[in-house]
């Protein structure tokens, strides 16, 4: 039987701590006193439904965790087998890394609390968060350093830090802020992927090459001019401020990229960006603090797992680069906790921590083992994490999966506050899609309940929705479904998300075939230019067709036949100096297919590819067992 490390089963009342308790790898909260804060929450939690369901959820793992290590004995033999099968993988996956992009993800720090602060200047010296008791959304780094992060409730922030300011959220506000950020954004890589509203990933490449050839005028950036206003009005005139402006913006953090410039005169400050990509990041961040006053912090790699891993490296308001060799991957990832991996959560965390892995080269060491204890799908992402790889490649707008939107708010049972809010994230969620000329089959609502268990309910239309008022149909009859299965009782909700997927293109009312009507109609609305060069183009691919290729013998006959006529045209036309295009049968034809006298769009011959004089079709099947015979 294997077992843990230490030969025992993971205890079963202990475990639920880990869900609860502090988890130091996120900026701003290293280094804190992990036992007090652990203690606090604690005693804090307990007898709540927040600390009923997360203990729930932890037994659950720990009940995986149990049936994980009393599987059959693994043998040597199983252990080998395996062994081959990931290093066979290993090399696959070697040949397959590209370490030629620039990947770079961004993320504006403690986004929606530095909105506040900017919004509310006398908020940048006290510990605050955004949200509610129910739910935190974010804090700030103030906060972080009593163990205040997202995801936490209110009052067991407030245990932690009773001083702690709570501020309502104000998304509308956010997203505002958002956009303007992604202005920037687009001027780097129009194609960016937002992750969210304060992240996103960016692929560099190109403009890191053609910013090598950019003289220093366009690597240059001016300060935009400070205001002593507070609130809202400060930002309105941070971003109207003209270039050259004197005086610094007001910033964040004191590592500010603009806290320095070439000039003493603050009425002639400017900054000078280099040609590199980290130059180039560097800008990009400049800009967004110097329009929105606030400050992000990015992370360059090769690949996008590792650039999300990057961006939290010089938190806040800092950036790095992970060099582009293999060497400098692999030795980065080597002491690489596995939480702090993209897509590797508390659970997988757990399970992991009971086969004694902990980092990512540990990962490497067991994958064997990991291959017969975990999915297919769980065990080669583990395989690419412990090796440094990822997508390359970010995911255009053509190639989104998905695109919801959420909102966390205090416990809400009334059926007509539901179905507003509901509507309201309707409206935010056909917003985006319009923006990216998205529809989708697909309808689904997220619900987290006061229990905090979560539900999905989904509906897959006949056809695509995109406006507000088609999501919201789908949306509140999903709502209305959950509503009826907690009757009598009211639903108590805490968290609502609509998410659209199945997306399809603008044409999806084109069928994917043509009747065999259309396909001899194929003359039909094309110039004589265009037929010309179809022709042409089957005459080329039936002349380079390998003779070896085996016909069936009326296929063979028909092509034979085509060749013979192609080339009879071709001598004939050549003569006349007409170019290549075949004479029409009669000349009852012109151009583009159609008769001169407007009539009906003539026939087009599939062996001989020539118009026909005659819509009726039984003379032109008779015209068509000549061509064959």
């Amino acid at each position: 039987l294997f077992r843990m490390e230490n030969g025992s089963l993971p205890p079963k009342t202990e475990g639920f701590v880990s869900r609860m308790a502090l988890n130091d790898n996120k900026a701003g909260m290293e280094g804190l006193d992990r036992d007090k804060i652990n203690k606090i929450i604690m005693e804090t939690s307990k007898g709540s439904k927040f600390y009923e369901n997360e203990l729930k959820r932890e037994q659950q793992v720990n009940q995986r965790i149990e049936m994980m290590l009393q599987k059959e004995q693994i043998t040597e033999q199983q252990l080998k087998k395996a062994q081959a099968q990931v290093e066979r993988m290993v090399a696959e996956l070697e040949e397959s890394r590209d370490l030629t992009r620039a990947i770079v993800h961004v993320d504006m720090d403690a986004f929606y609390a530095a909105v506040e602060m900017r919004d509310c200047p006398e908020l940048k010296d006290k510990p605050m968060a955004v949200g509610s008791m129910s739910m935190l959304s974010t804090s700030n780094y103030l906060a972080r350093k009593y163990g205040v992060r997202a995801a936490m409730p209110g009052f067991i922030a407030k245990k932690l830090c009773p001083h702690l300011v709570i501020v309502p959220t104000n998304f509308d506000k956010y997203r505002a802020v958002s956009n303007e950020i992604r202005e920037i954004f687009t001027d780097y890589d129009p194609g960016f992927m937002p992750v969210s509203l304060d992240e996103a990933y960016l692929d560099f490449t190109e403009h890191v090459e053609k910013r090598q050839s950019w003289p220093e005028s366009l690597r240059t950036r001016r300060y935009r001019a400070s205001t002593t206003t507070t609130g809202e009005e400060s930002g309105k005139l941070a971003q109207e401020a003209a270039p050259g402006t004197p005086d610094l913006s007001p910033v964040l953090f004191e590592d500010s990229p603009s806290s320095s410039s070439n000039s003493e005169d603050a009425g002639d400050a400017f900054e000078i960006f280099g040609t590199s990509v980290e130059e180039a990041v560097r800008e990009m961040r400049f800009r967004i603090e110097q329009k929105t006053m606030l400050t992000a912090s990015a992370g360059i790699a090769p690949n996008m797992m590792l650039a999300k891993v990057c961006s939290d490296k010089n938190k806040p308001n800092g950036q790095y680069r992970l060099p582009p060799t293999r060497e400098a991957v692999m030795e980065f990832v080597c002491d690489l906790p596995v939480r702090k991996v993209s897509g590797v959560g508390k659970v997988s965390e757990k399970l992991l921590s009971a086969l004694g892995i902990s980092s990512c080269s540990h990962l490497g060491q067991k994958m064997a083992l990991l291959s017969l204890l975990f999915s297919e799908t769980s065990w080669h992402h583990f395989l690419q994490v412990s090796l440094g790889l990822g997508s390359a490649f970010i995911p255009r707008h053509e190639e989104r999966k998905s695109m919801s939107t959420e909102r966390t708010f205090k416990e809400m049972s009334a059926v007509e506050e539901q179905l507003s809010l509901c509507h309201e994230l309707c409206e935010d969620l056909a917003n985006d899609l319009k923006k990216e000329g998205l529809k989708g089959k697909t309808v689904t609502l997220k619900l987290k309940n006061v229990n905090f268990e979560v539900k999905t309910r989904a509906l897959t239309l006949p056809y695509p929705v995109a406006t507000a008022d088609e999501i919201f149909t789908v949306a509140k009859d999903l709502l209305k479904t959950e509503r009826d299965n907690e009757s009598p009782q009211p639903l108590r909700l805490r968290l609502m998300g609509v998410r659209v997927s199945a997306f399809v293109s603008s044409d999806h009312k084109k069928p994917l075939q043509r009747s065999i009507v259309g396909f001899l109609n194929s003359g039909r609305g094309e110039s004589g230019s265009s037929q010309r060069a179809k022709q042409q183009h089957l005459k080329e691919n039936s002349q380079l067709s390998s003779s070896s290729q085996i016909w069936p013998l009326g296929c063979q006959r028909a092509r034979a036949k085509r060749l013979q006529l192609q080339a009879a045209a071709a001598s004939t036309t050549q003569q006349a100096g007409l170019g290549t295009s075949p004479p029409p049968v009669s000349g009852k034809t012109d151009a583009s297919g159609r008769c001169p006298d407007g009539g009906s769009p003539a026939l087009v011959c599939p062996i001989c590819l020539l118009s026909q004089d005659d819509d009726d079709l039984g003379m032109f099947n008779r015209h068509v067992d000549l061509c064959l015979n």
